[in-house]
């Protein structure tokens, strides 16, 4: 970003604008290649789609001689990154300047201002770094001072309360079986694995947990339908002293009522499945196809998606012998508002079940579980990651992996988690960043604004 900076730095809006596409391009075709195993059409458009939000970087005129040279451009930042995390089609918030700092010093910020105040202020930093460059600046410096004191004085919550979870991590046959076979190996893969969870909880070996996790698509044969899937499930949950939260594609949950498929976790005890909680927020063209009627003429790949799915509604927050345990699924952990919404509706502790084999041995896994490692600091929670082939993994509310598997393996995942109520500033208060810099933006731009992106 400072080599950004750097190069727009009293420059004309043409160069402006080669130099941030190019960054951009850049920068996003990297990042997202692992979408390339859908298509390069997949690759190029996301990459074109994650760009055209920073085209508005190119319309500020950066002078780093300007007394707005460290704040206009991380308010600008802001903006357009919240932009990306909404647009179009509920957003792709991938990529985002905040998530460099999940190890990094300025992450203990995200629980006052979420992900837009740690990416403002690495855009702050950024422009230190120019001013010290070309300037020598002390007073960039003690900014700098001033922005490390502020980090470094936040602290984790505690809690004296806790919960036992486990991950399943089934794993997924990555031969050419047809669809039927893989269906069934997926399922057989994730009961065996759980059984060898009980195994070891009836030798001692392992404590036993409050609730197991199978991560999405644990079993895509319907287990709402009576058949294989209920049976094998329901004589495990049988089994289980403790409730399992299946992860399935099913056309009978809540809201669904057989119009579509839903993705869903279902909460199975040995009575039976009983609560719900289906996605929120659907994968376009990976779970439903926009503009279906136009794209569907020209992209004919479009047919292995012959249904839509049906998005369910409202957070999902599970009461599990008194703990508030939330549940989100797969992409859904990178939208910062549905996390929110899932710890105002009182969830003490997430579950993030995914399916990543379509990515695996990309780096999505890897970049994904980053940006649930960050989620967790943002929001004080710890997240169990529950997925089909990897990552799956235990993260503490301060970040830190207490347990992480491979890919493609069978693995579970075990360990105890904090139950914490209390909710970080930037969970009640989700949008004051963005307010104040776009306040900002228009408040520098006012006196000027006819020339002021010349």
């Amino acid at each position: 970003m400072a080599i950004l900076l750097l190069c727009l730095d009293s420059k004309p809006r043409k160069t402006r604008l080669k130099l941030t596409l190019a960054f951009a391009l850049t920068f996003f075709a990297f990042h997202v290649q692992w979408v390339s195993v859908l298509g390069n059409d997949a690759w190029f458009g996301l990459v074109i789609l994650c760009t055209l939000p920073w085209m508005l970087f190119a319309l500020l005129p950066v002078d780093s001689k300007s007394k707005w040279f460290y704040l206009q451009p991380a308010a600008l930042v802001i903006v357009l990154e919240a932009i990306r995390a909404s647009w179009p089609w509920g957003g792709f918030p991938w990529g985002l300047l905040a998530y460099s700092q999940v190890d990094g010093p300025l992450v203990a910020l995200s629980t006052i201002g979420g992900q837009s105040l740690v990416s403002g202020v690495v855009v702050v930093c950024a422009a230190i770094a120019v001013k010290f460059v070309k300037f020598r600046s002390f007073s960039a410096l003690m900014l700098l001072l001033f922005i490390s004191i502020c980090s470094a004085s936040v602290s984790s919550f505690n809690s004296n309360d806790s919960v036992q979870l486990a991950a399943i991590q089934g794993n997924v046959p990555r031969v050419g079986n047809e669809l039927s076979a893989q269906r069934a190996a997926v399922l057989n893969n994730h009961l065996r694995t759980t059984e060898q969870l009980l195994a070891e909880i009836e030798s001692g070996l392992t404590p036993e947990p409050d609730l197991i996790v199978w991560p999405e698509s644990g079993t895509d044969i319907d287990p709402l339908v009576p058949g294989i899937a209920a049976d094998a499930i329901s004589e495990l949950a049988s089994r289980s002293a403790a409730p399992i939260l299946i992860g399935a594609t099913t056309w009978y949950s809540s809201g669904s009522e057989g119009e579509g498929p839903t993705n869903s976790g279902i909460m199975w005890t040995d009575n039976g499945p009983s609560q719900i909680y289906s996605k929120n927020h659907l994968v376009p063209f990976g779970e439903y196809v926009p503009l279906r009627d136009v794209l569907a003429k020209w992209i004919t790949r479009f047919d292995q998606i012959p249904n839509d799915f049906v998005p369910g509604e409202g957070p999902g927050v599970f009461d599990v012998s008194g703990a508030q345990i939330g549940d989100v699924i797969c992409f859904e952990v990178a939208y910062a508002n549905h996390i929110y919404d899932t710890i105002n509706a009182g969830a003490q502790v997430i579950t993030v079940q995914t399916n990543n084999a379509t990515y695996g041995n990309t780096t999505q896994p890897e970049q994904q579980f980053a940006i649930t490692r960050f989620r967790a600091i943002e929001t004080q929670r710890a997240f169990l990651v529950a997925s089909t082939s990897g990552i799956s993994g235990l993260i503490q509310n301060d970040g830190s992996v207490t347990d992480k598997t491979k890919q493609f393996e069978s693995a579970i995942v075990t360990g105890e988690a904090p139950l914490i109520s209390e909710k970080t500033f930037s969970a009640k208060y989700p949008i004051w960043v963005l307010v104040i810099s776009v306040t900002f933006l228009l408040f520098t731009s006012r006196k000027n604004l006819p020339t002021r992106f010349k």
